[in-house]
């Protein structure tokens, strides 16, 4: 019996090393792109103006001028979000004027480079988007 079970537990550990490719676990080298600098928030009511500034490192194998994404996300409780509006600006702007659609709610605004890469590789994404920065629009 003894014997029965040291062969499957030889067996089960094999099989489980023999799954195991590290390189197709290892990280694709790539593209990336920088996070947008200086973002701030102005309130006037409802209406809120994003302000920003696009950063100079931006690789050059990215196609310019970049895009910018912007995702607003309303604050249902504290572990709780749902989308409220995103859209991606063309060119490069560095503001976004937004209307919210409840001004005594609490939004979480966040903005991110979007890029193109100029060489395509039909094995991964050519889209690169940046780490979000994110400002919070509280009733005041």
């Amino acid at each position: 019996m003894k014997r029965i079970t040291f062969i499957y537990l030889l067996a089960v550990v094999l099989a489980m090393h023999a799954c195991i490719d590290r390189e197709m676990i290892d990280r694709k080298e790539g593209d990336s792109l920088p996070t947008v600098n200086n973002l701030s928030v102005q309130q006037d009511g409802a209406t809120v103006r994003l302000t920003w500034e696009i950063p100079v490192n931006i690789p050059e194998s990215i196609e310019q001028p970049v895009s910018i994404y912007i995702d607003v996300q309303e604050i249902l409780g504290p572990t709780r979000t749902t989308s409220v509006f995103n859209t991606t600006l063309a060119n490069a702007p560095t503001e976004f004027v937004y209307e919210v659609p409840e001004e005594n709610k609490t939004y979480h605004l966040t903005v991110k480079l979007f890029g193109q890469t100029k060489e395509r590789d039909p094995n991964y994404s050519s889209s690169i988007y940046s780490l979000g920065q994110t400002v919070v629009y509280q009733s005041p």
